[in-house]
């Protein structure tokens, strides 16, 4: 009886080994990243996802998706959405694969999103280390749709819009090396406290972006190497500054920043040592003061860049170091041109004030957008 235990104990452990030297052959023959491109695309901006989808062809070419899977959700006016793979075929040229066609659908609802990423992400044919998920749309931080007709924090499909804590949720229970925007003003941080969950790095603009977008045909390579995704997300950022900044005469409009979420909530506590219990002087605090990011409403204006904010809120200097040595942990990489691109003209933005991340500030005259902002996590975490 003995013996037979040894050998059963002697099996359990070989069968142990066995089993782990598996999983690591299988995780060595795993494809580096499986990356999602979700277009909502049924708006004004439709023929620009052609336009993206052709130059992510270009930049797919040769070796550059590193063996990785590129799956692109197009869901564009007057079309049936579409799941798309692209693959190298002959010579290197990159080819694009139609996966599925869908029903007629809102991509910006939260059911249609979660439906797409469970398709990619949950399927053993995309399987990979690691996984990006990249944003394409309109955009508004977290302004809520209902506010004014054209704010709809991520994503636009007709009149449909998806706010911020839908896309929390359309998230939830995934997690990301990454989620790139490609929209307008994302680079907030009540945008990125939401997400604090789902992903370890945000690459977006805190501003508007230009309509056509991202320079695809650039960035594809550094989203698919197997490397440090610090590096190579701070490389997608600075690919994004120069293509405006230095290609674009007469669209000389770039700000860019790279968000490091491991530091968002000591971020969060040190903006709450300033903050908390304040919001009577919040409200009566001069805006004008601040360098403003947006110019969606008129006369009263939502996001503000947020280092800016609290230097001018704050006398405590302890406090405002501490609050700056914890956004510079956040904010890892930022820049911006003096001038800036928006649909009511072109703007002047400092960059000695720009610190790549803008925040609201509660005003009198918002009240509205005041009631709603109590549903952020953000808000939760500064002033309950």
């Amino acid at each position: 009886m003995k013996f037979k235990q040894q050998i059963l104990v002697l099996g359990v452990w070989m069968g142990l080994i066995l089993s782990g030297c598996i999983k690591d052959e299988i995780c060595k023959s795993l494809p580096e990243r499986t990356v999602l491109v979700y277009m909502a695309a049924d708006n004004s901006l439709s023929s620009y996802s052609y336009t993206n989808i052709a130059d992510m062809l270009e930049g797919a070419e040769g070796d550059n998706l590193n063996d990785g899977n590129l799956l692109i959700y197009q869901d564009a006016a007057g079309e049936l959405p579409r799941l798309y793979q692209v693959k190298k075929g002959q010579n290197g040229v990159a080819e694009k694969q139609l996966v599925k066609t869908y029903e007629e659908s809102n991509s910006a609802s939260v059911e249609v999103m979660r439906s797409i990423l469970s398709e990619v992400f949950e399927n053993d044919a995309y399987k990979a280390k690691s996984y990006g998920l990249l944003l394409w749309s309109h955009g508004t931080a977290w302004l809520p749709g209902d506010a004014q007709n054209y704010l709809r924090a991520y994503g636009q499909d007709k009149s449909n819009w998806m706010e911020l804590n839908q896309l929390r949720d359309a998230l939830s229970g995934y997690h990301f090396d990454f989620i790139i925007f490609d929209d307008c003003y994302m680079a907030n941080v009540e945008v990125a406290y939401a997400l604090r969950d789902k992903v370890d790095y945000i690459v977006a603009s805190p501003t508007e972006v230009m309509a056509w977008g991202l320079p695809y045909a650039r960035i594809i390579k550094p989203m698919f190497r197997s490397g440090n995704v610090e590096d190579d997300m701070t490389e997608i950022s600075k690919m994004f500054y120069d293509f405006y900044a230095q290609e674009q005469p007469e669209y000389k409009s770039a700000t860019t920043a790279v968000i490091k979420i491991q530091g968002i909530r000591e971020l969060a506590s040190a903006t709450r040592d300033i903050l908390y219990g304040k919001e009577d002087e919040i409200l009566a605090f001069p805006t004008y003061q601040v360098q403003l990011m947006e110019y969606l409403q008129f006369p009263n204006h939502a996001l503000f860049d947020f280092a800016d904010f609290i230097r001018l809120f704050t006398d405590d200097s302890d406090a405002y170091q501490r609050f700056q040595t914890c956004l510079d942990d956040v904010v890892i990489y930022k820049a911006t041109t003096d001038m800036a691109y928006y649909n009511t003209g072109w703007r002047t933005i400092d960059p000695d004030r720009y610190c790549g991340m803008t925040v609201y500030i509660q005003q009198p005259q918002l009240a509205n957008l005041n009631d709603w902002y109590k549903q952020l996590d953000w808000y939760k975490a500064i002033f309950e």
